[in-house]
């Protein structure tokens, strides 16, 4: 028997969810379609595990420092094993949390694949659907390339290196972006020997280029290798694994004992979806995120773009705001993070970017070195950069250091609202603190820095 509803959702990621619950304030019948488990990529093989492990690692690095505090310790042994179960079990908590605020909405979710049928309808296991608006929110997984293919063993996806539940004592990194970072620093805060292979000529290739800089000589003091402008041909499969790496005119190889795959993900479509895609394989959508099916819209990680599970969030309210006649965004200023040793987070224009586009822009820096707070949490190696336009307008923040994915939110308040410099010298900042460096690199930018020549 087929049920009518106002809106079936495709995905239980953050796209999915925050569609359903919006339509739920709208007083919407919701049913959500998710074929393995409630909160999508970002909650359970993304965000949430990777910073689990992460502040583990962080914690288990910050041990080294203790004398420096006036504690003397020994470390007896670690067991990566209990690192990987509480991770696992703090992603439980959350998916159980999430899994009662649906149902208090009265969100109907069902643990099954959902099709579109010729008719329209949408069958989701056994049930079929004929919704008055369907939401594709079906995310993306990661790329496998030729020759590169993942085996769960030697050669794994970020996806099976979450599950590991031990270390291996030497790890080749295929790919020096977000993921990839993010693992190098998870596994060399361990002890584990890490290489990243990126293509590009630098780390971090969407970062802005002085940012990229500071990370790789701070993975060089930790002994990170770092080989950009490097190609991975072949992997040989033994005890152990041998990446064969061209480098600057040679070909060398590259021992390891697991070699992780992180060169990007993939959409990943729902099954009988007929809706236009564009050139990379990602469903197009308009300004309304409606596609080219009528009634049928997508939002996340599945239509391209940026692909952040905050952007996702904004997206999927933004999307069911459009489908029922509610007021919408389509563009925000969107913060990136990078959550390495040192984080990273940027929102607005890279100095590239700003310049390809303005011409002549005012840049300013200011390092960490002189922060305060900086320096007493003995994490003084990073810099705020402000990119503004030639009228003073900011259109771009950069941070390395110590609580750069906190500080970012601030800044992009302040590209929303459109400030200039001279505004936001305005502001008052705690003293001492982090985000004092902040007005330090917008004074720099005026040409009055206080505690900057």
């Amino acid at each position: 028997m087929t049920q009518q509803i106002d809106l079936l959702v495709i995905g239980g990621g953050p796209a999915g969810y925050s569609a359903a619950i919006r339509a739920s304030h709208l007083g919407k019948t919701v049913v959500v379609a998710e074929r393995n488990r409630l909160g999508g990529t970002c909650l359970n093989r993304g965000c949430i595990p990777t910073k689990a492990l992460l502040e583990s690692a962080s914690f288990y690095a910050g041990l080294s420092s203790a004398a420096s505090h006036g504690v003397a310790l020994e470390v007896q042994s670690l067991d990566y094993g209990q690192v990987v179960r509480g991770k696992d079990q703090i992603v439980q908590n959350l998916v159980n949390g999430l899994q009662f605020l649906l149902k208090k909405r009265q969100i109907q979710v069902l643990e099954a694949e959902a099709r579109f049928l010729p008719s329209g309808e949408v069958q989701v296991g056994d049930e079929v659907f004929q919704p008055a608006k369907v939401l594709v929110a079906t995310g993306t997984a990661p790329w496998e390339l030729p020759g590169l293919e993942v085996d769960g063993s030697l050669v794994v996806n970020s996806d099976q290196l979450l599950d590991r539940p031990t270390l291996p004592q030497s790890l080749v990194i295929v790919g020096g972006g977000v993921i990839g970072c993010e693992f190098a620093t998870i596994f060399a805060s361990y002890g584990v020997q890490v290489t990243i292979v990126e293509l590009m000529d630098r780390l971090l290739p969407t970062e802005d280029a002085e940012v990229s800089q500071a990370l790789a000589r701070e993975f060089k003091k930790r002994k990170i290798k770092v080989l950009t402008g490097a190609k991975v041909s072949g992997i040989e499969r033994g005890e152990q694994a041998l990446v064969t790496v061209e480098h600057k005119g040679r070909t060398s190889e590259l021992a390891a004992e697991l070699v992780l795959i992180s060169v990007g993900r993939r959409p990943v479509l729902p099954q009988g979806f007929s809706g236009e895609l564009n050139a990379k394989g990602y469903v197009q959508v308009g300004g309304d995120f409606q596609t080219s099916v009528p009634g049928v819209y997508a939002a996340g990680d599945i239509i391209g773009g940026v692909q952040l599970a905050h952007l996702a969030f904004e997206e999927g309210w933004a999307a069911v705001n459009n489908m029922f006649g509610e007021p919408a965004r389509q563009e925000w200023f969107v913060p990136a993070c990078v959550y390495t040793k040192p984080e990273i987070a940027s929102v607005g224009l890279t100095e590239a970017q700003a310049r390809e586009e303005y011409g002549e822009v005012i840049t300013a820096k200011y390092s960490l070195k002189g922060n305060g707070r900086a320096v007493i949490a003995r994490e003084d190696s990073g810099f705020v950069k402000f990119v503004a336009g030639p009228q003073g307008k900011v259109l771009g923040v950069h941070i390395i250091g110590p609580q750069a994915t906190e500080l970012i939110s601030g800044a992009a308040l302040a590209l929303e609202q459109g400030l200039t410099l001279e505004q936001w010298a305005q502001v008052v900042y705690p003293h001492p603190t982090v985000s004092e460096s902040i007005k330090e690199a917008v004074l720099s930018a005026l040409g009055c820095g206080l505690h900057s020549l």
